[in-house]
């Protein structure tokens, strides 16, 4: 068959007339927007955060702040004026401590309970039309109804992988790549034939997801006089006597992307008393990073003008100028929105 260029216009219009406009120039999709999840250093790695319209996997062991992050990202969601559902499938979820510890709106958050692959499938996918984020927490624990049905001793590999991607193929005609955003969350599980470590979801995840994350939890840290966490701070012993962290370091890594540049990592310090990410850690990481303040030895200076001596005073004086954070924000931001 003969390529004929002159009859495109004519072509693309009748497409489009039976189809409700499937066809599009490449530069007619609006650049895809951004939920932070709360933590400076992991949106930008993230490329400014959770894309909306996509879907996202955060996956990692057990404490590695996957849920914590979600939950910061619903929040985010929630003050722009976005609809959330959050599928409860773990049975973990509590009121108190997302609207204490976490700051979202419980009375806005739609809570969907279920356990089965199936069951969730069908809930989201009437819930897409009527909801934008939606976090599944999480897709490892999970059951197929195939597994349930059958005898408590059958053993059948990879069934929960295959009954996921009957659910994906079948929400992915339900998605709205601009109002819809998901958020996957699965566990990293030891595989006992090579020692390793793997997602328990599979491949089935990486190939629905537009940006897989991986969590890891590093090392504990404690707080030092000044009431910041620190790598250098003394061990502190709790109420009943031993040794209790007051926080530790979560390593990101983006493992895969086609919404940002893959590869990118993070360095987050979680305050296990407050339950939140030490935010003037990565300010001023980004601070000295995208030349807002300028590091010289131990001093600090802005626009010229000494700021302070030391990072735990410069720390300090971020924590209390939220001017000063808001224009650290908008300068990683700008940069990021440059590369």
């Amino acid at each position: 068959m003969t390529v004929r260029p002159e009859d495109y216009d004519d072509i693309v219009a009748k497409i489009n007339k039976k189809y409700s406009g499937d066809i599009r120039r490449g530069n007619d999709y609006e650049t895809v927007a951004r939920i932070s999840t709360g933590s400076l250093e992991l949106d930008l790695a993230m490329g400014g955060g959770v894309p909306m319209g996509r879907w996202t996997r955060f996956y990692g062991g057990y404490h590695s702040t996957k849920t914590l992050t979600a939950l910061s990202t619903i929040r985010e969601a929630q003050n722009m004026g976005l609809l959330c559902a959050y599928y409860n499938v773990e049975k973990q979820y509590d009121a108190d401590f997302a609207r204490d510890k976490i700051g979202l709106n419980p009375d806005e958050l739609t809570l969907v309970e279920g356990a089965s692959i199936e069951e969730i499938g069908e809930k989201m996918e009437a819930m897409m039309t009527v909801c934008h984020v939606h976090v599944i927490d999480s897709c490892s624990i999970a059951v197929s109804e195939d597994e349930l049905n059958a005898d408590i001793r059958d053993w059948r590999p990879g069934i929960s992988a295959r009954a996921w991607g009957k659910v994906f193929k079948r929400l992915n005609e339900r998605f709205d790549a601009l109002d819809n955003t998901v958020i996957l969350i699965d566990q990293m599980r030891t595989n006992f034939k090579t020692g390793g470590e793997q997602a328990s979801g599979g491949r089935v995840f990486d190939f629905q997801s537009s940006m897989s994350v991986l969590f890891r939890k590093g090392s504990w840290m404690w707080k030092n006089k000044e009431g910041y966490l620190d790598e250098g701070a003394t061990q502190q012993k709790g109420y009943g006597g031993q040794i209790e962290p007051a926080g530790y370091e979560v390593k990101c890594r983006i493992e895969k992307s086609r919404v940002c540049r893959p590869f990118r990592s993070a360095t987050m310090r979680l305050d296990l008393d407050e339950l939140k990410f030490d935010r003037t850690f990565e300010m001023l990481k980004a601070a000295v990073y995208y030349d807002v303040i300028e590091q010289r030895g131990a001093h600090y200076y802005k626009d010229g003008e000494k700021l302070g001596m030391g990072a735990k005073a410069v720390r300090q004086i971020i924590d209390n100028d939220s001017g000063l954070q808001d224009e650290i924000w908008e300068k990683a931001m700008d940069s990021l929105r440059r590369l």
